[in-house]
């Protein structure tokens, strides 16, 4: 046990930041000037691939990210190149750049640009900036032409395109896909939500009797359990992620991802010593919380684009995807061990006690 711990220490700084991943953000809209829009890095990352702190001081300041507007340009002429019917644009930096330092996201710069194509018809977007560099680097995007507009997530060096001649049908059911894909993916490598998750499936197959624990008499209970907590979670998490997806509510990501790893560690504490009266509603409200750290790049995505629904659909369902594949995985092995003494005095023990621990260290880091 004491190895378990030791191993669960030396990973402790790599997942603490879960929700701190390298994300860019690339929006083009065809009009009547050509194809118009902005590519918007954090500068943590143009600061690795730049230099941006030329006097290497510690300290970056906008005046120094203005400062490399020539280098900042270039590194979007050499990363992100764009075809309209076959033949290249050209990329033309008419407005300065601009800094985002709102609520919820890293410090970032805006860079916007314009491509001029000579041709009309299907566009193609090629992106290659950063994946090198950072292995865990993904770019959402968003790109109209005429009626039509398509979101998708690239997590490396590749293209996408939009066709004029495809139908609004085909064009949600490509965003349906992939927003599923990445549902799948956020929950599977989200550190915090699964340690979530997994605190409230170890008691799953436990009945509460005053200060203890005792095993449920029977499968039926254990899966009715389970249900009603994953139930009960994914409907508050649905509830803002679509609220905060739409613009409708928002939260600082500070504050989000405090409460996300303090969600943690109660749920863990709750395990080694029952003291909250009505699990499930306890569940429902962190899982409102949670909702908003699953929308946290999602809404800056989607907001105001034609394809919304068809997205936030998509992810939602993949999220689900993800919380019943861990299950499945999970109940059957607790289930069966659920009657053993060592099942509650030794695994649900020290597997929560581990998990309060790395709450607390995420508690402590985010703040």
């Amino acid at each position: 046990m004491r190895r378990l711990f030791l191993l669960l220490l030396t990973l402790f700084p790599v997942i603490a930041f879960a929700h701190q991943s390298s994300t860019a953000l690339l929006t083009l809209k065809e009009t009547t000037d050509g194809l118009r829009g902005s590519v918007q890095w954090q500068l943590i990352d143009l600061e690795q691939s730049l230099g941006l702190d030329q006097n290497r001081d510690g300290e970056l300041l906008w005046g120094e990210v203005k400062a490399m507007t020539p280098e900042i340009r270039a590194y979007v002429g050499r990363h992100l190149k764009v075809q309209q019917g076959g033949e290249a644009c050209t990329p033309q930096f008419n407005v300065p750049l601009r800094f985002n330092n709102a609520r919820g996201v890293m410090a970032s710069a805006i860079v916007p640009v314009t491509y001029v194509c000579a041709s009309e018809g299907r566009v193609e977007v090629t992106y290659t900036g950063l994946f090198s560099l950072l292995p865990e680097h993904r770019l959402l995007w968003d790109l109209s032409s005429g009626d039509l507009t398509r979101q998708g997530v690239l997590e490396s060096s590749g293209s996408f395109s939009i066709n004029p001649e495809m139908t609004t049908a085909q064009l949600n059911q490509q965003t349906f896909s992939e927003f599923f894909v990445q549902g799948i993916i956020h929950i599977l490598l989200g550190p915090d939500h699964v340690a979530f998750l997994l605190t409230l499936l170890l008691v799953s197959v436990l009945v509460q009797q005053k200060k203890d624990w005792q095993p449920a008499a029977d499968v039926r209970t254990c899966v009715k359990t389970a249900l009603l907590y994953v139930t009960t979670f994914t409907i508050a998490h649905s509830l803002t992620l679509s609220a905060s997806a739409l613009g409708w509510l928002a939260l600082p990501g500070y504050w989000v991802e405090l409460i996300i790893a303090v969600s943690v560690v109660v749920a863990a504490l709750h395990n080694l010593r029952p003291y909250l009266p009505a699990s499930a509603v306890v569940v429902f409200l962190f899982g409102l919380v949670h909702g908003f750290g699953f929308a946290s790049v999602l809404g800056e995505l989607t907001t105001g684009t034609g394809n919304i629904v068809w997205a936030l659909f998509g992810f939602n369902l993949g999220v689900e995807a993800g919380q019943v594949a861990i299950t499945l995985v999970v109940m059957p092995v607790l289930i069966s061990l659920r009657r053993l003494g060592w099942y509650r005095q030794v695994l649900v023990r020290y597997l929560s006690a581990a998990l309060a621990m790395l709450g607390s260290y995420w508690v402590l880091a985010r703040i």
